[in-house]
């Protein structure tokens, strides 16, 4: 990647926070309403390699895991026009976040593909909702556990230059108004 690609942004937003707090509605919501939206990387690769009885799973090979979650992130950042606008469930900061919440430092790698690869300035935060909080086959954290990896998400995004902002505690409906006003899309 050269020096000008590595300071080129694109217009995906992004939709974070702790899992479970209502980021993949949202990005269903998005979708239905026919905007360019990019899934949950993560989650996918999870219910992919489970349906196959694969080994790419954070918890059998943890390092293959995140590089195809980084590859997925990178694919879909590169498939998005320079003048498209995007929303996306997560982007390449969140795996930086998930390393730390593992206690691994983010590799090198990582954070140089975090830095290289901008999203929208503006960052969409899911607080934590213990209302709609659930578990499932591959959200295994508690709930007191989704919120301590949602301080460091929210931190490693600020860290890296991104403006925060907390979606209010509402309808998915309401939420999808409040992001397209605050992302000016109409």
């Amino acid at each position: 990647m050269t020096k000008t690609e590595m300071l080129k942004r694109k217009n995906i937003v992004i939709i974070t926070g702790g899992p479970g707090f209502g980021k993949s509605s949202l990005i269903e919501s998005l979708s239905k309403r026919n905007f360019r939206v990019g899934g949950e990387a993560a989650r996918e690769i999870i219910a992919e390699q489970c349906r196959f009885n694969g080994d790419i799973l954070p918890w059998k090979n943890s390092k293959a895991f995140q590089q195809e979650v980084l590859m997925q992130r990178i694919k879909f950042w590169e498939s998005v026009g320079v003048d498209e606008m995007a929303f996306a469930d997560r982007g390449i900061p969140d795996q930086m976040a998930f390393a730390q919440f593992r206690g691994f430092d983010p590799s090198f790698l990582l954070r140089s593909k975090a830095s290289a690869y901008q999203y929208y300035p503006d960052v969409f935060i899911c607080p934590p909702w213990r209302e709609i909080y659930r578990h499932d086959s591959v959200r295994k954290e508690s709930f007191e556990e989704a919120c301590q990896l949602h301080q460091i998400i929210c931190r490693v995004y600020s860290d890296l230059g991104y403006q925060l902002i907390d979606l209010p505690l509402t309808s998915i409906a309401k939420r999808i108004e409040f992001i397209l006003r605050k992302s000016k899309r109409p």
